[in-house]
């Protein structure tokens, strides 16, 4: 794999291109008219199925939830039950040493802190205030809280995965260096308002269909001409 050398953009040009990049794969991937007609996740599902999903699978992630909420229907019974038994019913996600305490001990600070095991109210909070309140917490890092709170709460934020953080860096929109924590800062004042959830999307299906990380489709990419990393490979 060619390696990628660093092109200064000005903020400014950073913003034609990630309108253009949203465009062309809104046009290809019809994210808007997904997120127009999706299911709102409950906030609290989507945290604990975040946390699962971690360095795992999209399949086991939802396998280890849905073992998860068949032994205990209700957040007050996994709240209460014990740390083996959690890692047990979790297990197909791995990493259960770190994904079940940080399970737990989100619920107990929920529970102490509000007094029920909900978590709509993070939909009436500033953006800034919620992201805050969630990354306080072991196990939830920004990709997390951007998720939750865009999927489950309507606010505009894109997540910043593994596929969205090769796709910034193969654009030039983030530095060689930068990782995915400061990707984060540096992308959310690029995206056009109220688009930034459908980008997300968008830049995923971008990722698993085109732009891997291995063998790219760089001959049949719709990015082509925009794209910093084509110009590195051998003519």
């Amino acid at each position: 794999m060619p390696e990628m050398t660093s092109v200064e953009k000005s903020p400014a040009q950073k913003r034609r291109l990630v309108r253009r990049v949203f465009d062309v794969l809104d046009a290809r991937y019809d994210g808007t008219s997904w997120d127009a007609t999706r299911r709102v996740p409950d906030p609290l599902d989507d945290v604990v199925r975040t946390i699962l999903s971690q360095n795992t699978t999209d399949e086991n992630r939802d396998r280890a939830f849905a073992s998860l909420r068949e032994a205990c229907p209700s957040w007050e019974e996994v709240l209460e039950t014990d740390l083996r038994t959690l890692k047990r019913l979790i297990r197909v996600a791995g990493l259960v040493q770190t994904k079940a305490p940080a399970i737990r001990n989100f619920l107990k600070w929920l529970d102490t802190e509000r007094g029920v095991l909900d978590l709509s109210f993070l939909s009436d909070l500033d953006t800034d205030e919620g992201i805050a309140l969630l990354v306080q917490h072991k196990g939830i890092g920004l990709k997390t809280a951007y998720i939750v709170l865009a999927f489950a709460c309507g606010k505009d934020l894109c997540a910043v995965d593994t596929h969205v953080h090769r796709i910034l860096t193969r654009l030039a929109l983030i530095g060689p260096t930068c990782g995915r924590e400061k990707a984060h800062e540096e992308l959310r004042p690029l995206i056009p308002r109220g688009k930034a959830r459908v980008f997300h999307m968008n830049l995923i299906d971008f990722g698993k269909d085109l732009c891997t990380a291995r063998n790219p489709g760089c001959l049949d990419c719709p990015l082509r001409r925009s794209c910093a990393f084509v110009k590195t490979l051998p003519k």
